[in-house]
């Protein structure tokens, strides 16, 4: 029982529900609770008892003992230390680092009860203080004839259960506004800008309004000369005795206290300096575009430099073009960190009686090497397979901001045999790259302009990748030249769009070994398709990409946010274009590619979200070709796809890869997932209810739908291709339960998914639920997987 542990007079608060609410979000009220109950499931209360197990070998006493001791070990040792005081304060941080963790765990408890949740004792002190933020919090929003009460129920006895009643009443809002501002430059600056103002008439009255709404005001002022202009200066007089539920706004803006006006300033000149201080020796100086560079040994060009700097003599003072130089030169990636001061000049005016700055950027070298390693281990069809990677970034290596990487990488793979499908092969794989990045777009004519406010970058990227297997061992040779820029919503926000052209890709696949039962198995489950075996051939391929990324979200996946992706490929026209290549006996390919990916992050409060995904796409040979290169093709199934089926096992439509076996004497029919099934159109949508388990664990509910298809028919493979009047039948469907590990740097998955309906059932037996068996989460079959990743599966 939930309440065996309490005290005569005490009892557990249990639930707390608002009710009544019309307009305002429920979860902005339950953010305002003073007191959190205990969470409940199923009648019990889990997480307590969880809480009260873990107490059970919690002893504070001894960890107060074993404080006592280590002060103790400190004093000891720092005596035995003597005059060494680099020794002794060595010591003392050692140890102190151990008696803050005891602190700590004293304070917060063990494991258990951290992960746990100790008793809500019911206070009605605090439930007082609950109900005055809400009455507080609903005046803020502009209503201001609210009522709020709230009712308490107990339960077994012990148990509370409160329900807050929320009447809002009509809301005030904008009737009538005006200004105060004594000093008209200030005032006619105001006026000239109030077609953006956040405050219009017959909106609901809003604090938190206002508030962006002075913000407005200030950064107006700072963006038009007003260096010394402080956000104290702006006040709001809100009278709401005009008219029936009406506020009457009045914005205030004071002069400085010893002063009848408020200045305006203009830069006289600006300095760049990109090294550190040298007492008594003086720098050189070089200027360009009027802008003095003042370096002992300028590594930097100033023509490059000159795209990312937007202030310049004569301007008025910017804050805003001032935050976008410090950004624009962070994202250069060669300064490890920059920042921009003023002076005033000393006598502070010019001719036109405006007064003056110099400013001065200041930009700290980083480290010109820097080196990165990564070593791993990946656990697939239960053979262990360890990875690692080492990569080298040269910065500024020719001078111009220019970041050359460097990388070699390798691993090893459990994969099935295709030849044996109850047979693990061990896949070898191992690389290099190297790639140089430039600041600008480098383009024949005017490169260096283009696109400069937003973060351009010219990517040249070669690479090389083995894969060596049982079966076969094959090389890729890739080039490729990308153009990738950013833009944001406005111009301080974080970028949420990116945008990478891709006007040269070039990749040759070689064949190095491949074995004759290899074949014969590509042959046999061919079927009458070419697309396996011929992507096992040699060949060149080159095409062109624009890809577009819009997302609104941080890595945390916590905000209210959209995701969009849509990659456009075309490939192999080279020939149509008059540039017939051919190297050796190598295929090439023609065809198009489109895969668009739509995702939906909503927060449903108390670190709860729902989340959906769509992704769909097509690709199709072109100009009298019929395959494509077996990597364009589209894949469905796998950890981040549709979980409950294998990856790249589903499909295509309703066709099923099928062996006859004798079972018991008797011929029968069984699905073959041995081999990946490629398709030429995509469709597969993902649903997730994610939830706050425990501390840093996290659960969350998923559906899954999906499928591939060919889009042309194929007499071999009944039901394998898209047809309108069909496809939304032959959706595979899949549902499980997730457990992520946040652990701040990454999230570590376990989703454990089971097949629902699968459209390619044998002997119409397509609706599969009833097979689900949770031991099979652990061997391999057919019927439920356990998918581990890292990071969110979208």
């Amino acid at each position: 029982m939930p309440t065996k542990h309490l005290g005569p007079n005490e009892k557990l608060l249990v639930s707390i529900e608002p009710k009544g609410l019309q307009h305002i979000d429920p979860a902005a009220i339950e953010a305002l609770y003073q007191q959190e109950p205990n969470r409940m499931v199923l009648g019990s209360t889990p997480y307590l008892s969880l809480y009260y197990f873990g107490q059970k070998f919690f002893d504070p006493l001894k960890i107060q003992q074993r404080i006592e001791g280590m002060k103790q070990k400190i004093a000891r040792k720092v005596a035995a230390a003597g005059s060494d005081s680099t020794k002794a304060r060595k010591i003392r941080d050692r140890i102190n680092n151990r008696i803050d963790r005891l602190e700590e765990k004293k304070k917060e408890g063990n494991f258990l009860m951290q992960v746990g949740e100790p008793p809500a004792i019911y206070d009605s002190t605090l439930m007082a203080e609950t109900m005055e933020q809400i009455d507080i919090y609903l005046n803020a929003k502009g209503y201001f004839n609210h009522t709020a009460t709230y009712q308490k129920d107990i339960k077994k006895d012990k148990l509370v259960y409160i329900t807050i009643n929320i009447d809002e009443n009509d809301p005030y809002r904008y009737a009538n506004f005006s200004y105060g501002i004594p000093d008209t430059a200030v005032l006619n600056l105001v006026k000239s800008a109030e077609e953006n103002s956040l405050l219009q008439p017959h909106e609901i009255y809003d604090e938190a309004v206002l508030t962006l709404e002075r913000d407005r005001l200030y950064e107006l002022m700072k963006n038009r000369g007003y260096y010394d202009f402080a956000r104290a200066y702006i006040s709001f007089e809100v009278d709401t005795s005009y008219a029936g539920h009406t506020a009457q706004v009045k914005t205030l803006i004071q002069n400085p206290e010893n002063d009848s006006t408020h200045h305006v300033y203009k830069l006289n000149k600006v300095y760049f300096k990109s090294d550190a201080d040298r007492f008594g020796i003086a720098r050189d100086t070089v200027t360009f575009n009027n802008i003095r560079y003042i370096a002992y040994d300028l590594k930097y060009a100033p023509k490059v430099l000159d795209q990312k700097i937007i202030i310049y003599p004569g301007q008025l003072y910017s804050q805003v073009r001032t935050s976008v130089t410090q950004r624009q030169l962070a994202d250069l990636d060669v300064f490890q960190f920059n920042n921009v001061l003023y002076n005033k000049i000393t006598d502070p005016r010019d001719s036109t009686n405006t007064y003056l700055l110099n400013a001065f950027i200041n930009a700290i070298p980083a480290k010109k090497y820097q080196e990165t390693a990564e070593l791993g281990l990946n656990y697939t069809e239960a053979v262990p397979g360890p990875f690692s990677s080492i990569n080298l970034r040269i910065r500024n290596i020719f001078g111009g901001a220019e970041n050359l990487d460097l990388g070699l990488h390798g691993g090893l793979e459990g994969q099935l045999s295709l030849e044996d499908p109850d047979k693990t092969v061990l896949s070898k794989q191992y690389g290099a790259n190297l790639g140089l990045t430039f600041p600008t777009i480098l383009l024949p004519f005017g490169g260096p302009s283009i696109l400069s406010a937003n973060n351009p970058k010219t990517r040249v990227l070669t690479s090389f990748t083995s894969i060596d297997r049982d079966e076969y061992k094959r090389t890729n040779y890739q080039l490729s030249y990308d153009y990738i820029w950013q833009k944001a919503r406005t111009t301080l926000q974080i970028p949420t769009q990116q945008l990478i052209f891709s006007p040269v890709n070039l990749s040759i696949v070689q064949t190095d070994r491949i074995s004759n039962e290899f074949i014969a198995s590509l042959e046999k489950y061919s079927q009458g398709s070419k697309s396996l075996i011929e992507s096992f051939r040699s060949a060149f391929l080159s095409y062109m990409a624009f890809n577009f990324i819009y997302n609104t979200n941080d890595f945390t996946q916590t905000l209210n946010a959209r995701y969009f992706r849509t990659l456009l490929e075309v490939g192999g026209l080279t020939k149509e274009l008059g540039l017939n290549i051919k190297l050796g006996d190598l295929q090439t390919f023609q065809y198009a590619k489109a895969n668009p990916d739509y995702r939906r992050y909503i927060p449903l409060g108390g670190e709860q979200y729902f989340v959906y995904r769509i992704n769909a796409g097509v690709a199709t040979p072109l100009f009298n070709t019929d395959v494509l290169p077996y990597d364009k093709y589209f894949f469905a199934g796998g950890a981040s796809s549709v979980r409950a089926w294998q990856s790249r096992r589903l499909g295509p439509g309703s066709y099923a890869t099928e062996d006859v076996v004798f079972e018991n004497g008797e011929l029968v029919r069984k699905r073959d997932f041995a081999l990946e099934q490629p398709g030429e159109v995509l469709l597969e949508g993902s649903a997730e209810y994610r939830f706050n388990m425990f501390s840093f664990i996290n659960g969350a509910f998923f559906v899954d739908a999906g499928n591939v298809w060919w889009l042309k028919k194929d007499e071999t493979k009944p039901g394998a291709d898209f047809a309108f009047n069909r496809f939304y039948k032959e959706l595979a469907v899949g549902t499980g339960f997730g457990i992520r590990f946040d652990l701040a740097v990454v999230v570590l998955r376990f989703d454990l998914a089971t097949k629902v309906y699968d459209p390619a059932g044998i002997n119409g037996e397509k609706f599969v639920l009833d097979n689900f068996s949770f031991s099979e989460f652990f061997t391999r079959n057919n019927q439920s997987t356990l998918n581990i990743g890292i990071g969110y599966p979208f």
